[in-house]
């Protein structure tokens, strides 16, 4: 594990490193089937959606956010110790100025303690999720070293340890009271639980796709628009479902239960080497050849994925 180093900001923060279960998951692209969810989950908070629907370019370029968010989020973990602890600093102070007024007149801050410190609350829940999906079990021991972990990249994002949940139990407290008492049903949130939002979107900004005609590119998105929409509803909290009225019947399981299988299926056909976001497969080959910059004393873990 990386050793401790103090941040621009002040506190001691210690990165995680290639040895953490949080560089064996977060990279893996089984995590971009719940990205989705995590998203809805996060803009449910009103700072967090006057924030995205004021700054964001979600609605008019989807594709380039999601790029711009791996470009400044995957690095805080992926990345020698040093420069995580920049990442962290960076996508604070980008934030600072996330800033205006909601439309019942209140002015908001994006590092607000409460909206800043639920996005990352977000991402316990979400990583168990994922595993769940598919059907890997966590023991005792697994779950506490994913809780440690997500309270230790907490400080990297220059989140207080005082306002994250110092055990497991607090966690699930918090994150209930969040989506009962807290969380609203908005504009951005109406927009991502659309099962049309994906499906209307424009190709991404790539020579080759834009050239598609809109009938053809719509037909080569409608699965993946489909199965968005669907793992979205699946995944999200029951309480959250229950609390904004969001539909999941007897067959929308079925449908989520034969998706799984396909879902399941192709991960395990995928080469080792790709199961990661090239993000990641870099950073383990560089972890490969330089592991001595991460305070590790190999990185045979990581071989397969850096090939």
């Amino acid at each position: 594990m990386a050793t401790s180093t103090s941040s621009r900001s002040g506190p001691r923060v210690q990165p995680l490193g290639p040895d953490s279960l949080t560089w064996q998951l977060f990279g893996n692209i089984r995590y971009l089937l719940v990205l989705p969810q995590a998203f809805a989950l996060q803009v449910a908070h009103p700072v967090i959606d006057a924030g995205v629907g004021q700054h964001s370019t979600y609605r008019t370029d989807p594709w380039g956010r999601m790029q711009r968010s791996f470009e400044l989020l995957w690095p805080v973990v992926y990345a020698r110790p040093d420069a995580a602890i920049r990442q962290g600093h960076e996508l604070r102070e980008l934030h600072r100025r996330i800033k205006g007024t909601t439309e019942s007149g209140q002015r908001y801050q994006a590092l607000n303690p409460e909206p800043y410190g639920w996005v990352h609350g977000t991402g316990y829940y979400t990583t168990l999720t994922m595993l769940d999906m598919f059907g890997e079990s966590v023991d005792a021991a697994m779950r506490a070293q994913l809780f440690r972990e997500w309270q230790q990249l907490g400080p990297l994002l220059g989140i207080r340890k005082q306002d994250m949940p110092a055990s497991e139990g607090e966690y699930w407290e918090y994150f209930n009271d969040m989506i009962e008492h807290r969380l609203q049903w908005g504009p951005v949130l109406a927009d991502l639980l659309s099962p049309d939002f994906l499906y209307q979107q424009p190709p991404p900004d790539q020579a080759l796709l834009r050239r598609l005609p809109t009938p053809l590119w719509r037909a080569l998105l409608a699965p993946a628009a489909w199965s968005t929409e669907l793992i979205t509803r699946a995944t999200l909290p029951d309480n959250f479902r229950r609390r904004f009225d969001i539909a999941f019947d007897s067959r929308d399981r079925q449908r989520y239960a034969r998706l799984l299988k396909v879902l399941r299926t192709g991960y395990r056909l995928t080469p080792a080497s790709r199961r990661y976001i090239p993000l990641a497969r870099d950073a383990w080959r560089d972890v490969r050849m330089h592991p001595q910059a991460y305070g590790v004393a190999s990185a045979d873990k990581g071989a397969a994925l850096a090939s």
